[in-house]
């Protein structure tokens, strides 16, 4: 028998691990970030990173004693895949050659994140906070059957897609079908969007600095402080983002470490910052929910994750939920069931799929699943 891969790719790195022939997880690995989806190169640029993050993987799964025999199956869930239609077949077809692997699965990082936090089949809600930020949600819904079938990428709203039959209800009685309703808030990247993320708490507690450093209004000196101690000087910081090995987003984002520091130790500017995050990210996660349910106030099952969440629970959580409570109290709060690395290998199942279903590229079936943003 041969094993699963599960891979979870970031922008920030890329993570994987085996499922060997015994079921037992082996050791969970890292590798460099993916590049942009859209970029002229990324079909290239994504093959080379999931491929060598797989091969390392299977390396250390061996070396700890696992079962792997030959990797059968990948199952990615792979950032900015949600939003593309042409790169998961190319991506799946050129891993297929490198790996060997008889059947590859793809989907948006986001998708494999929502199935590893909320595994239960009725969906709801996922806030997923790293370098980015984006609300996802997806739920199963009822709609009628006029023609004896199944329509596929129906579109609601600009927000709200039924993606395809699930599997689960179809032809029930009284002329429905079960499909998915999908909801994103957010996601834009860091340019025109993200609010509340990894590099938009890094970015404002850099501007923190400079505001210091400049002897303007809003400034925080002892941010300006630790930038002086982990970066470097401060006339000189531009050039040290621009020149980043991870580079500058990555770079940039991970001064949020900084920025919690500073408001552990009372800083008001970088406490501030993390409030403005918190309540940033609840209010995507609310807007998704209504979304879904516009107009109503139905329960839905709303939960978190991203590396962004592993800051002290007082400066992001507890804020976070707070306002969620007092913003959408039909918020049934969940903490997450597992990551996205989890969900990429729960994915990678048919019947576990759930509302995810039409998000999920599958290399075996004759028709690709729709995948939409």
């Amino acid at each position: 028998m041969g094993s699963l891969v599960a891979v979870d790719g970031g922008r920030s790195r890329c993570r994987a691990g085996v499922i060997g022939a015994d079921g037992r997880p082996g050791p969970v690995v890292e590798g460099p970030g993916l590049p942009p989806a859209a970029s002229p190169a990324a079909v290239d640029g994504i093959v080379e990173v999931v491929a060598a993050t797989v091969t390392s993987a299977v390396v250390a799964a061996a070396a700890a004693r696992h079962e792997v025999g030959q990797v059968e199956m990948v199952s990615a869930g792979l950032a900015g895949l949600l939003g593309t239609r042409d790169v998961a077949p190319a991506v799946a077809a050129r891993l297929h050659e490198r790996l060997g692997a008889a059947r590859v699965t793809l989907c948006g990082d986001v998708v494999a994140a929502h199935a590893g936090a909320l595994p239960d089949p009725d969906g709801g809600v996922v806030v997923v906070a790293g370098t980015g930020a984006v609300a996802f949600g997806a739920v199963p819904v009822r709609v009628p059957e006029e023609d004896g079938s199944a329509t596929e990428g129906i579109w609601r709203s600009p927000s709200t897609v039924v993606a395809g039959p699930t599997g689960s209800g179809r032809g029930e009685a009284g002329g429905w079908v079960v499909d998915s309703a999908v909801a994103c808030v957010d996601g834009w990247g860091h340019l025109l969007g993200d609010v509340g993320s990894g590099f938009w708490i890094g970015r404002r507690g850099l501007d923190a600095a400079l505001r210091a450093h400049d002897g303007r209004g809003g400034g925080s000196p002892l941010l300006a402080r630790l930038v002086e101690r982990d970066v470097g000087p401060l006339d000189r910081l531009p050039e040290l983002a621009a020149r980043a090995g991870a580079g500058p987003v990555a770079a940039i984002a991970s001064f949020s470490v900084q920025v919690a520091e500073a408001a552990r130790a009372g800083d008001e500017v970088a406490r501030y910052i993390w409030l403005e995050a918190a309540a940033a990210l609840a209010d995507s996660a609310v807007a998704c929910a209504q979304r879904l349910h516009p107009g109503s106030q139905i329960p839905i099952s709303l939960s978190w994750v991203g590396g962004l969440f592993s800051a002290p629970d007082s400066l992001l959580l507890e804020p976070f939920l707070a306002r969620v409570r007092s913003t959408f109290p039909a918020a049934d709060l969940m903490p997450p069931a597992a990551d996205a690395l989890a969900g990429a290998a729960r994915l990678a199942t048919p019947g576990s799929r759930g509302a995810l279903a039409g998000l999920v590229f599958d290399s075996s079936s004759s028709r690709p699943a729709p995948v939409t943003a």
